[in-house]
């Protein structure tokens, strides 16, 4: 390509393009570059109501997706259940190969370029950067790397997360079968939860884990063994097993210590979205935190210093929030907390209502510990914060 970009956006998920609608509206000269798309994401899909909310209200209807009414939640035995209203929506499962294409779309009618390809290499020249997609030569001012867990953008100009920093999940698409709730099972050892997440036409079933604590071949059996005891064939999948498909990939979960070391931007370049980290290390849910930072750049890009505007945003207005889920994060997963949660889920309407803005995402952390304190349920409070601060 001739012309001179802009900006130069690596990853065309969510984050990247919002960032790119974002731009296209205030109209920079933006490329972005993915070969990828449509294509469906392995994951479970879902999109909390204030990501749908800030993604365009055209979004919010979508065939494929699945308006959440209630979530289950069970340690063991014991079992609790909440209600999800579904207006205003508040959470819904959608096949990402659509959700991901309608943003795509919505930035190429902004007048963003979407170039088909998959980036190679890439280097600064001057004040520029140019970037190899397959056989094309594309050049920009700004370059935003928005590619992933594995981002390439971030292993050249950052680092690489560890394996500390990141979490396993893994599961099947169990096809034939939907529903309207969301199923999740909280798992000791390792540390972690399972979940089974409604699809149109199949469910969502997998696990996750920190990388340091647990690996696929250990995480996969655990997902066997709750998928024979609540899909059993009597649920009228005879041949249950072959309509299995299998998946995995990487979450970003950052440690307090991770997000605390993480350089997010510098001289020409960004990072948003999962290359970024921004991942709520306790629920795995991403889509949101990459929408904000999309904007956050969006926005940046438009102030005299850019990158530092940008690092200093989003510290302030993301990764405050992902420090506290960080730390309080080991507290949540032990066992006995996780007892006491059901129990005060089972017996208090007022914990139900917290536990349903924390699956919406419209709980934040920072508020989280004097809610918890007005409902009473003060046990719970200290086992989840302590005394200390967050």
């Amino acid at each position: 390509m001739d012309a001179m970009f802009d900006v130069a956006i690596v990853g065309a998920g969510p984050a990247g393009a919002w960032c790119a609608t974002r731009l296209a509206a205030a109209g920079m000269r933006v490329v972005l570059i993915d070969g990828s798309h449509p294509r469906e994401k392995p994951c479970g899909g879902g999109v909390t109501g204030r990501a749908l909310a800030m993604a365009g209200e055209e979004l919010r209807a979508s065939e494929s997706g699945v308006r959440i009414e209630s979530a289950s939640f069970t340690q063991g035995s014991r079992r609790a259940q909440i209600r999800l209203p579904s207006e205003p929506l508040r959470l819904a499962v959608i096949a990402r190969s659509e959700f991901d294409l309608r943003l795509v779309d919505k930035a190429t009618s902004a007048g963003a370029t979407h170039v088909a390809a998959r980036v190679r290499s890439f280097d600064r020249h001057g004040s520029a950067w140019r970037l190899i997609a397959t056989d094309q030569e594309i050049d920009a001012r700004w370059l935003i790397g928005a590619d992933g867990a594995g981002s390439f953008v971030r292993k050249r100009l950052s680092h690489a997360f560890g394996r500390g920093d990141i979490s396993i999940a893994c599961g099947y698409y169990v096809h034939g079968l939907t529903s309207n709730r969301i199923d999740i099972a909280f798992e000791e050892d390792p540390a972690g939860y399972l979940w089974s997440f409604p699809r149109r036409d199949h469910l969502a079933v997998g696990i996750c884990a920190q990388a340091d604590a647990a690996t696929t071949a250990t995480l996969m059996p655990l997902v066997d063994r709750w998928l024979d005891v609540n899909l059993p064939e009597s649920n009228g999948l005879p041949d249950a097993r072959t309509r299995r498909e299998r998946y995995s990939w990487p979450i970003p979960s950052l440690t307090v210590d991770a997000i605390d070391r993480e350089v997010p931007s510098g001289d020409g370049w960004m990072l948003i979205g999962d290359a970024a980290g921004l991942v709520d290390p306790i629920t795995r849910e991403g889509i949101f935190f990459a929408l904000h930072s999309a904007e956050i750049a969006a926005e940046s890009l438009r102030a005299a210093r850019p990158a530092a505007s940008y690092a200093e945003h989003l510290r302030s207005a993301v990764y405050a929030e992902l420090r506290r889920a960080a730390r309080i994060k080991t507290r949540f997963y032990r066992p006995a907390f996780l007892s006491l949660l059901i129990t005060s889920l089972q017996r208090s309407a007022a914990i139900r209502d917290v536990m349903s803005d924390l699956v919406a995402g419209e709980q934040p952390y920072g508020t989280l510990r004097g809610r918890l304190l007005k409902t009473m349920e003060w046990r719970l409070m200290l086992d989840l914060f302590g005394l200390g601060p967050i």
